[in-house]
């Protein structure tokens, strides 16, 4: 492995889920420290939080840019966007202050990445509902990416054991859905590739 590694944007997604949870987890194993920089961007209580809810060693240290990091092993670089009302957050409830935080997390990694100030971004888990409830304009992760970074058509997709899948359709019902799967991609798709050729 190379010397330099990845600096990786990690937005902690919604407050009041898992993801600052997974987040404090994921930045105090050695794995991760090995293989990547971690840049967290989120809200400083609620990663405090998260650290003593999953008992991590883990020391946060506020930043305002990637090259700012201290990239050792119990250190958590974060970037504080501080929009989150403690005196109003409640864990497990939907909440519009926690549906703009999240989106802003994400598009605060996207213009890191956008930038060239980070390698890549990693994300982690959103509440559609509170993305409703905040009128974020996106209803997932896939859709964000894609207005924030100018792509024409997204496409979500997961690997494993070398098998990749996408989704070729995405929030429709059974019953349009079915009418869409064709050989070519379906009409709402600007793309005129094939739809096996993602596969």
């Amino acid at each position: 492995m190379s010397d330099k590694k990845p600096i990786i944007a990690v937005p902690i997604g919604d407050p009041a889920g898992v993801g600052p949870e997974i987040v404090a987890k994921a930045c105090a194993l050695e794995k991760v420290c090995d293989a990547a920089n971690v840049v967290v961007i989120g809200d400083r209580t609620v990663m405090e939080n998260a650290i003593g809810i999953v008992h991590a060693d883990l020391t946060i240290n506020v930043i305002d840019s990637p090259k700012d990091g201290d990239y050792r092993r119990g250190i958590l670089n974060l970037i504080d966007l501080h929009n989150i009302d403690q005196s109003k957050f409640e864990y497990g409830v939907v909440q519009a202050m926690c549906g703009k935080a999240a989106f802003e997390y994400i598009e605060k990694s996207i213009k890191l990445a956008m930038d060239g100030e980070v390698d890549a971004v990693a994300t982690t888990p959103i509440n559609k509902e509170a993305l409703h409830a905040a009128e974020v304009p996106f209803i997932g992760h896939t859709e964000i990416f894609g207005a924030l970074t100018g792509t024409e058509d997204p496409l979500t997709m997961f690997e494993t054991n070398g098998l990749r899948v996408f989704f070729l359709t995405r929030h429709k019902s059974l019953r349009d859905m079915l009418d869409d799967i064709k050989k070519e991609r379906p009409a709402s798709k600007r793309a005129s590739r094939p739809w096996h050729a993602w596969v």
